[in-house]
């Protein structure tokens, strides 16, 4: 799947169960790697460490869950997140976001 991740700014979020999850907010690249790693479902705004923390926790989706991307973002809530090694936040953070 190839999609332009400029498109995918503000898109609506689905479940295939048909449930509305969010928009598309901000996205966590792996620049090392070149793939999306996470979708977040709220702006990263300047705000305390803890509170991006906290939207990576509970206000985001690992972009291992997406099924297909057009006029919105399907995703599969139930698909096992394939797991990588841990790395340092610093060599995971690249963050997308249309000024």
């Amino acid at each position: 799947m190839t999609i332009e991740l400029s498109r995918m700014f503000g898109m609506d979020i689905y479940t295939t169960d048909a449930e509305y999850v969010g928009k598309a907010y901000d996205f966590i690249i792996d620049l090392e790697e070149g793939r999306l790693y996470k979708i977040t479902l709220e702006p990263f705004r300047l705000t305390s460490k803890q509170d991006i923390v906290q939207i990576l926790k509970k206000k985001s989706i690992n972009y291992d869950k997406v099924v297909a991307v057009k006029d919105i973002i399907l995703i599969n809530k139930n698909k096992p997140v394939q797991q990588k090694p841990q790395r340092p936040v610093s060599g995971i953070l690249g963050l997308a976001r249309r000024r």
